[in-house]
């Protein structure tokens, strides 16, 4: 495995922004807070986003270098336009940036350091459909007559039980029996299919949207070294929406926050 703690070049000249005159009040007590552990909570339309872009624009206006932030999103779309207004605020250009969703910046993470857990680099990603044939498959390998009893979910509801599992780290029995008590009578059988799924994905070096969170917080967890590298090069993280993010999410930010130097931004 590669692994390259990247010398970070000198700031950026940035031009001088009147933040005080361009922010309300509560906008500018958290742009220009002190970096910490910090929760900003607020309601729709009162500048969520504007704060966050305004944050990352101090933090370069206080010597921050575009490569130590990692802006953390719920839609790519939305990371383009912040860093984009980003650029527009200090003539930086957002390419300059780890900016995206979780699963985009797990991602690029995998294709550098995955085979810390034995991932190749190679893998491909399955859309929802093709991970839903394949389980469909690996069920069927188990166990013929499960998808025939019309009591039984289908192979799409079924990979909605396994996907939440992972999202809520709970194991699939807890899962079942908090939120889908209804198939209590084969929550037997569902860790088994999970094991074997996971196991196909492996011997066909593919992953699920899922695996690009799982895996990545895996890495983080087993090797040490790259944990060290993320909290090393990003020494801010920046979380938008952060009211929509589960538990698996959180515990990647607060494993790549070990400096405690996050701002999350939510609606609470």
């Amino acid at each position: 495995m590669d692994f390259v703690l990247e010398d970070q070049p000198a700031p950026d000249p940035v031009p001088q922004i009147d933040f005080r005159a361009q922010l309300n009040d509560e906008q500018y007590a958290a742009v220009t807070a002190e970096s910490g552990p910090l929760l900003v909570l607020a309601g729709a339309g009162s500048g969520k986003t504007r704060t966050l872009t305004y944050r990352v624009a101090w933090l370069l206006s206080q010597g921050v270098r575009p490569g130590e932030v990692l802006l953390l999103t719920f839609t790519n779309k939305a990371a383009r336009e912040m860093l984009h207004r980003v650029q527009e605020l200090t003539g930086i250009e957002p390419g300059r940036f780890w900016g995206g969703t979780f699963h985009s910046i797990g991602h690029r993470a995998l294709r550098m350091y995955g085979e810390a857990i034995g991932l190749s680099r190679s893998f491909t990603i399955l859309d929802a459909e093709e991970a839903e044939r394949l389980l469909k498959q690996v069920v069927e390998a188990q166990d013929k007559q499960f998808f025939k009893d019309k009591t039984h979910p289908r192979a799409g509801p079924l990979s909605g039980v396994l996907s939440l599992a992972r999202n809520t780290q709970l194991t699939v029995e807890a899962t079942v029996g908090r939120y889908f008590p209804h198939y209590g009578d084969i929550s037997g059988l569902l860790p088994g299919f999970a094991k074997a799924y996971e196991q196909r994905k492996r011997e066909q070096k593919v992953c699920d949207y899922d695996d690009l969170l799982v895996h990545w917080l895996a890495v983080l967890r087993t090797a040490p070294e790259v944990a060290e590298y993320f909290s090393h090069r990003f020494r801010h993280v920046l979380v938008d929406e952060y009211q929509d993010t589960n538990t698996l999410q959180a515990q990647i930010v607060d494993t790549i926050g070990s400096h405690h130097r996050i701002m999350a931004v939510g609606d609470d």
